[in-house]
């Protein structure tokens, strides 16, 4: 599965330079976005460099030259650049990421260096989903584009999806919902198809035990898996402050000794469901 939506919260690190005011911050300072999702491999772990607040654009650039490295009860593995925009990863298969575990990690860059500290946390326990069977009608071809609408408008309305989970303490969770074949069988025909974007749900995080959304946003047949994930408490402290404009912050969030950034961990549960032609 494709891990990449969890960067969703990067843009409120950015980093003023210029302002005294708001941080003191060397030109080679540089800031880390790195998570650890429990049974993955260790493969997101991004570095770039800051930029300042008066740039409405995001003029970091990536660093690849950094030695990164991922500490677990004493034993240390050396990661490696995986491409050329900052990104790490662990080749290695003697490395788990379990429940509980405990990791450091250790970034040196620009004479720069950096740790941080994530636990695992629990896996989301108690997931159930409201149905595992998505029926969709026939639709209408012979009446025109008015019916085709009215029926899509029918399945919107009717085919909510809930998903419910255990969450005594309030912690922070988000839901992903995607796709998870390969082959692609359109449910619309293609004037629809052609007005809808490429289906992927991702929630906001939430303190509840319960979060829904629309089956019939969904543009394929087959199997769908919805996964809700348990959020670390670095990476919540993170997200609330997303309301804030960065240029009031004293200082960012972040968890990144002599650094600026976020290393988290995460766990999750998931379900399946299923998106099937009605038969008549």
């Amino acid at each position: 599965m494709e891990k990449k939506y969890i960067i969703l919260l990067s843009v409120l690190l950015f980093i003023s330079c210029d302002d005294e005011n708001l941080n003191n911050i060397a030109d080679n300072q540089f800031v880390v976005e790195a998570f650890l999702f429990a049974g993955q491999p260790v493969d997101d772990i991004r570095i770039k460099t800051t930029f300042p607040l008066s740039v409405e654009d995001d003029t970091s650039l990536p660093i690849n030259n950094a030695q990164v490295t991922l500490i677990k009860e004493g034993a240390r593995f050396q990661l490696s650049s995986s491409d050329s925009e900052g990104n790490y990863q662990y080749t290695g298969d003697d490395l788990t990421v379990e429940t509980g575990d405990t990791f450091e990690l250790e970034i040196i860059a620009n004479g720069i260096t950096s740790t941080a500290t994530t636990t695992v946390p629990t896996p989301t326990t108690g997931l159930s989903i409201s149905q595992d069977t998505i029926k969709v009608p026939q639709l209408p071809l012979t009446s025109g584009m008015a019916a085709i609408v009215m029926t899509i408008q029918e399945f919107l309305q009717e085919s909510n999806i809930e998903a419910q989970w255990d969450n005594p303490d309030e912690d922070l969770y988000f839901m992903v919902v995607e796709n998870a074949d390969d082959t692609f069988i359109p449910i619309f025909p293609q004037q629809v198809l052609d007005a809808l974007e490429t289906f992927r749900f991702v929630s906001e995080p939430t303190d509840e035990s319960r979060l829904t959304f629309l089956a019939g946003t969904l543009v394929s047949f087959g199997s769908y898996t919805v996964e809700v994930f348990h959020i670390n408490q670095e990476y919540a402290d993170l997200y609330e402050n997303r309301a804030q404009d960065s240029r009031d912050l004293n200082e960012p969030p972040s968890n990144i000794n002599n650094g600026l950034g976020v290393f988290s961990a995460f766990n999750s549960d998931s379900r399946t469901f299923y998106v099937v032609p009605e038969r008549q």
